[in-house]
């Protein structure tokens, strides 16, 4: 049996847009292997059930109060023990996490090939996104294979030096995840949790514009937070018309950066548990306009046609703010009081589909690319190749 690929994946995001890849190096019969680190816990099994996939090695290193140092290091250690095992011909890891840095870190030290999924995406400050930019930077450096969303995914790669045989603009990988689970929730083929679909169509009845909310950067701790839940509450206590709806994340600064705030006080914003991924995108699907402070998020509700009020200082995903779909306010209350009003007042606008993050078919050119360099026979078509 010829050398394995080894996925490694830790977080809910980082599983979401892995997943396609894993299917499509399956579909390509090639020798996959799926490693979960469970830098999360709950809610990246919650990801496994849905895309009905079991990982082929565990690692559980999740604990009460976990830390980077803790993670980092965690991760290190046991990904060795499995490299050392399996011998794997590319590890391929996703993004910014800790899993991902510690995973190609590992990799790097014994020598294995690396491929960097989401690769390129910068905003040229080290503490924001805290600490991905830096995880980004890092794995670009040690990485064989760089698999670029978007153009100025590849522009970032080139000027740090990257050679640009090694680049590949293929499209971003959630995408492909948005769109497969688009078509179940269209086919009912995935059952959606009744409360929130009643939600939903409460909303519609009653005539109110329907906002997602999701806010949990770790750079807004220190006060960012409760700037902006202020201004979301003054906003919607002076809309009644508009009904927010938020998933909290259970860290414990957000938890007391909403009670600091009141936030839960108000009858037209209701916090609920984190939703597993299937419902957050039927909340996408049907919102009127985003909140958010997730990367992923912003690539979700634009590729569907949603504004986003982006609620960072920097975004390593611009392009979207150059297309009008975004707009960037980070933790200024000022800004993000005009940010609301401006989406609110565009409550009628179209929602057009827009393919600046990719089409849907990113991971079936990163199996192509990847069978290509295993077996030189096979041509290279449909690969964008910078």
């Amino acid at each position: 049996m010829s050398k394995p690929i080894i996925i490694v994946v830790g977080t809910r995001p980082a599983a979401i847009k892995s997943i396609p890849v894993y299917f499509a190096l399956k579909n390509a019969n090639i020798n996959v292997i799926l490693c979960a680190t469970f830098q999360h816990d709950d809610i990246l099994q919650q990801v496994f059930d849905i895309f009905q996939v079991s990982p082929d090695v565990r690692l559980d290193v999740m604990k009460k109060d976990q830390d980077l140092f803790y993670v980092t290091t965690a991760i290190l250690e046991k990904i060795r023990d499995v490299y050392k095992k399996l011998d794997p011909s590319l590890v391929l890891v996703h993004g910014d996490t800790a899993t991902a840095f510690a995973s190609a870190l590992a990799a790097f030290y014994l020598k294995i090939p690396i491929g960097h999924l989401e690769a390129g995406l910068r905003t040229g400050n080290i503490y924001a996104p805290f600490p991905e930019e830096i995880y980004r930077k890092y794995i670009s450096q040690i990485a064989q294979y760089h698999f670029a969303p978007t153009s100025l995914n590849v522009g970032n790669l080139l000027a740090e030096g990257i050679d640009r045989k090694n680049i590949f603009c293929t499209g971003n990988v959630v995408v492909d995840a948005l769109f497969w689970m688009q078509e179940k929730i269209k086919t009912q083929k995935l059952i959606i949790d009744t409360n929130i679909i009643d939600t939903v169509l409460a909303c519609k009845k009653n005539k109110q514009q329907l906002v997602l909310l999701t806010a949990h950067r770790r750079e807004s701790f220190d006060g960012g937070l409760v700037r902006i839940f202020k201004s979301i509450k003054a906003f919607a206590l002076n809309h009644p018309d508009v009904f927010i709806f938020y998933p909290v994340h259970p860290n414990p600064n957000v938890l007391a950066a909403i009670k600091q705030s009141g936030l839960d006080e108000i009858s037209n914003i209701v916090l609920s548990k984190p939703v597993p991924y299937k419902e957050l995108v039927y909340l996408i699907i049907s919102s009127d306009w985003i909140i958010t402070d997730s990367g992923g998020i912003q690539e979700e509700g634009m590729s569907l046609g949603k504004k986003v009020l982006i609620l960072r200082d920097v975004t390593e995903r611009i392009e979207g703010v150059w297309e009008g779909l975004g707009l960037l306010v980070g933790t200024n209350e000022k800004l993000i009081t005009a940010g609301l009003l401006a989406l609110y007042s565009m409550q009628n606008s179209l929602h057009k589909p827009n393919n600046i993050y990719g089409d849907g078919k990113a991971s079936q050119r990163i199996a192509l690319m990847i069978k290509t360099k295993l077996d030189k026979k096979v041509k290279t078509y449909n690969i964008k190749h910078v």
